[in-house]
Formats: C-alpha cells, structure tokens, sequence
C-alpha cells in the first residue's frame, strides 16, 4: 500500500461509502416484494464494484500480480453472475 498517497485512498474510501450509502437507499426500496429486477441486480452490481475497489485499493494489488489480482477480482465476479442467475431464474419462474 506503500506506493498510493493517502489522498488517493482518501478517494477511494469517499467512492465506498458513497456506494454503500446508494446501496443502502436501493436496499431500502428492494424490501418491496413487488420491487423490479433491476434493483437486484443494481445491488450485485455495487458490492462487485466495491469488492474490486477494496481487492484493488486497500489491498495493494492494483500493481500486484496479475494472477493475484484476477483470482481476487473473478471471485466475487464468479459470486456475482450466479446470485444474478438466480435473481433472473425466479423472476422468470414466477412471471410463468
């Protein structure tokens, strides 16, 4: 972490917590159980971006090893595309 300046993780945190402050008002309408689709998926796809902000930033591995660094980013990727799968499943199975 020794090569970012602290203004640069200053950023970064701003941008987490502005994600989460989003995800947090997106979570709040998703209670609806009428609630779209597109709110799901927009909640997978702010805790994608923060995960690859945190694996990215905090970790240090913007410049790390590329095997590293891709093993890091495909897992929540890999957690991502299924929770998503199943999202778009069962509003499939429940529109039939």
């Amino acid at each position: 972490m020794s090569e970012f300046s602290p203004n640069s993780l200053m950023r970064t945190w701003i941008c987490l917590l502005v994600m989460v402050f989003f995800g947090m008002l997106l979570a709040r309408e998703f209670q609806d159980p009428t609630a779209p689709l597109g709110i799901a998926l927009a909640l997978l796809l702010l805790a994608l971006a923060k995960a690859r902000l945190v694996i990215l930033d905090f970790l240090g591995l913007r410049s790390g090893p590329r095997p590293l660094r891709l093993g890091l980013l495909a897992w929540p990727a890999f957690f991502t595309l299924a929770a998503a799968a199943k999202a778009l499943i069962t509003a499939v199975l429940l529109a039939a």
